[in-house]
Order: C-alpha cells, then structure tokens, then sequence
C-alpha cells in the first residue's frame, strides 16, 4: 500500500528496518548519492570509503532500499527511491538553514 509516493510499511518490523537502515550518516549518504542513478558497488566505495561497505549495503537491502545485481550494479527499489528523495530533501533542508 502507499501514502501519496513513499511506500507504507507492511508491518511494524518493516519500519523498523528503514529506520535503522536511514538513522546511519553513512547509508543516508549512499542513498542521497544512488538517488540519481544506479552506481556500482566500486562506485560507492570510492564516495563513501571502502569501511563496513558490505555491511551499510547489506542493511540498506535488508531494509528494502536497495538491490544489488550479479554484475554489482546497485540501484533504489521503488521505497528506496521515495525515501531517498525524503532523506535528500531533508539534508539539503539542513544545509540551507
């Protein structure tokens, strides 16, 4: 079910997930960067540094936000995407002010 373009959460857990996987700096970034494309897994690496890479990547696909393909492509689902634009517009909102 969705709420205008952010997908709901099917359940408490699911929720709880996100919010793990976007109260991190780090994924927060990496899903600010993915919002405008698909990057590969080197790509991210390179922009965010090389430390637990595996893991943030692993939280942020558990989570629903991502998917990673057989050649390392990463690109947003569409709850990473709505949630993404939510997190980019926040920051941006943060820097302004």
């Amino acid at each position: 079910m969705k709420i205008g373009r952010k997908p709901k959460p099917e359940s408490p857990e699911e929720m709880a997930l996100v919010h793990h996987a976007l109260e991190n700096p780090i994924r927060r970034r990496m899903v600010i960067l993915m919002v405008e494309g698909r990057l590969s897994v080197r790509q991210i690496a390179e922009l965010v540094g090389p430390n637990m890479l595996d893991y943030h990547l692993h939280r942020l696909e558990l989570a629903g936000l991502i998917e990673v393909d057989e050649d390392g492509a990463i690109s947003l689902t569409e709850s990473g995407e709505a949630y993404g634009a939510l997190v980019k517009d926040q920051a941006e909102r943060g820097s302004a002010g």
